[in-house]
């Protein structure tokens, strides 16, 4: 006989269900909350469900299943999540590891069995999301998109409405509040998560029920935005069942009966445990396309090249992608702006990673070094792109700024696939290059295995420079070699493989970011302005005209005037007006001092 666990993985706990043949079921709750669009991603997740876990079963075979938030919008994520799971306890492995999203348990636990009409699930607690079932088994998941993008209505977002409300009122800009009061011990805490936001709705709640306007209309919202996902997912269709489950569901559930007296709000039939325990036993649910599933390897199995590429989450087939070549031009155009979605919060979710990025190559263009981007095809054109970029933007010289590609210059503008196979070209290439100490090879690639890319970033360590690596895959080679490692996990492409989609657009924002806050550290701007831009052409010209008369506070004849004086640099014309010296003293200055703000406001330097 096997034990089961059974996790209900939420941001701000878990709940924990042991089932043992011939004995009573053992609860717990653990505040060990993650989810897989947070930072540090599937491997956070883990940790948080080992830990929930506890010690897993040593008496016989056990088997594990999981719900957590982020497994529906983060596919490839939950893939490596169920891979770290299936391995690596202390004790027996399990038999069998299925996974599926919060959400995903919820409605399965909610609805025992299937009815004549939809249902809709809404799950409301850190977040939102709703998941509707219809008649003919089609599955439609509403929101569930994070605090930066969605969850409307939810419980960070109506913490941190809140919160803003609280603020404005102690600042004097908005209307008095109740809220104030108890905003100010949460606002001592520097809230900065999701779970931290969710943790001040309960206060908005309160300040509502006691006649609170300001609450009262944050209440009022969210309940209309909740409403609105429901009806998106399925609910507005007559014979709708529609359940309300999540930490908020006993205080917004009846604010939405009460709203919408039209929609058919009945309670859950069963918890997200109970679901994940029927999405455990039966593989046949409408559910099914969303769980991830892992047995217990068969014993001298082995992976390979082939297997290991069919395992990268770009190379799994996005859900809901199944039929791409047969829907209409409006609805495929849809689809593949919502399969980039994911895009932005890839990028949020390594706000770390690209932080200690920054600073290695600020201290590079500080001193003098290199960058470097190593790359193959889209994501080495990718690479290129940024690199050509920053040179007319930021008055950097051209070889300071460069990129290897696979298959040599003439790759940019045609595939060359095959090069990327090369790791002794990428070595070659990054040796003919000349880096060194000082440098930062930046190595480019969604799977984080092209040996190109690996044998530039090999070279690049062995000949003391720094290295990053920019991949779409966790755990992958390439970040086994980086000093840094920027893991941009979007997993499957609507079009299968087609890493210039929700990969690729990551890459660009990752890129874009770290280029950009390198040099404002590297002190090529001041305030807003890039101050090293250089004069080539008319519209670059009023482009400088325009930054001196704005960051200097001067019309335009002073800021012609400066310009020439300064001999079209921007950044000295800048330091001439706003310390009142002329070009050659302002250029000494600007030499000596580093950035226009060092030379012009040295004390507002942190």
């Amino acid at each position: 006989m096997t034990t089961v666990v059974a996790v209900d993985m939420g941001r701000s706990g878990a709940r924990v269900l042991r089932r043992e043949p011939g004995c009573p079921d053992i609860r717990r709750t653990t505040p060990a909350g993650a989810g897989l669009g947070d930072a540090g991603g599937p491997a956070a997740v883990a940790a948080a469900v080992r830990a929930a876990v506890a010690a897993p079963p040593t008496d016989g075979p056990w088997s594990l299943v999981v719900g957590v938030p982020g497994a529906l919008t983060h596919p490839g994520a939950a893939e490596e999540l169920t891979d770290l799971l299936a391995s690596g306890w202390h004790g027996p492995d399990p038999i069998a590891v299925a996974l599926s999203s919060d959400v995903v348990a919820w409605h399965a636990g909610a609805f025992a069995a299937p009815s004549p009409g939809s249902q809709v699930v809404l799950a409301v607690g850190t977040g939102a999301v709703a998941l509707g079932v219809g008649a003919d088994g089609r599955v439609r998941r509403v929101d569930g998109h994070g605090l930066l993008l969605g969850d409307s209505g939810g419980g960070a977002r109506l913490g941190q409405e809140g919160l803003r409300a609280a603020l404005r009122a102690l600042d004097g800009a908005g209307p008095a509040t109740a809220l104030a009061g108890p905003a100010r011990e949460m606002l001592a805490g520097r809230p900065d998560s999701p779970a931290a936001f969710a943790g001040f709705a309960p206060a908005v709640l309160a300040a509502a029920d006691g006649g609170d306007g300001v609450a009262r209309a944050l209440v009022d919202d969210a309940v209309t935005a909740l409403a609105a996902t429901v009806d998106a997912a399925g609910g507005s269709r007559a014979g709708t069942e529609v359940a309300v489950v999540g930490g908020l569901a006993d205080a917004l559930a009846p604010r939405l009966a009460d709203a919408r007296p039209d929609l058919d709000l009945r309670g859950p039939d069963g918890d997200a445990i109970a679901g994940l325990l029927r999405l455990l036993d039966d593989p046949g649910t409408a559910h099914e396309p969303f769980v991830t599933r892992r047995a217990a390897p068969v014993p001298g199995q082995t992976w390979g090249l082939a297997a290991e590429v069919d395992r990268l989450p770009t190379e799994l087939v996005r859900a809901g992608s199944e039929e791409l070549d047969a829907l209409t031009t409006p609805v495929l155009v849809a689809r593949l702006l919502d399969g980039q979605a994911a895009a932005p919060a890839a990028v949020a979710a390594v706000a770390g990673a690209l932080t200690q990025a920054v600073d290695v190559l600020a201290e590079a263009f500080r001193t003098g070094g290199r960058l470097v981007y190593a790359g193959a095809g889209t994501s080495g054109r990718l690479a290129m792109q940024d690199a050509a970029e920053l040179p007319p933007t930021f008055g950097i010289d051209s070889a300071r700024a460069l990129a290897l590609l696979a298959g040599g210059a003439g790759a940019a503008g045609a595939a060359v696939e095959n090069a990327e196979d090369d790791d002794v070209a990428g070595r070659a290439d990054v040796e003919a290059a000349g880096v060194g100490p000082g440098d930062v090879l930046i190595g480019v690639a969604a799977s984080g295995r092209t040996p190109y890319v690996l044998g530039a970033l090999r070279a690049a360590d062995d000949r003391g420079a720094a290295t990053v690596a920019v991949v779409n895959a966790t755990g992958s080679p390439a970040a086994a070699l980086a000093g840094t490692a920027i893991e941009l996990v979007t997993g499957p492409e609507v079009l299968a493989g087609s890493t210039r989609l929700a990969a690729g657009t990551a890459q660009k924002v990752a890129l874009n970011t770290l280029t950009t806050a390198a040099m404002v550290r590297a002190g090529a701007t001041y305030g807003p302005w890039m101050v090293g831009v250089r004069v080539t052409n008319a519209k670059l010209r009023r482009r400088a005209e325009r930054i001196v008369c704005d960051a200097a506070g001067v019309d335009i004849g002073l800021a012609r005037a400066a310009l020439a004086d300064a001999h079209d640099d921007v950044a000295t014309a800048l330091v001439a007006l706003l310390a009142g010296l002329d070009g050659d003293s302002a250029r000494a200055r600007l030499a000596a001092a580093g950035s226009v703000r060092a030379a012009v406001d040295p004390e507002a330097i942190g």
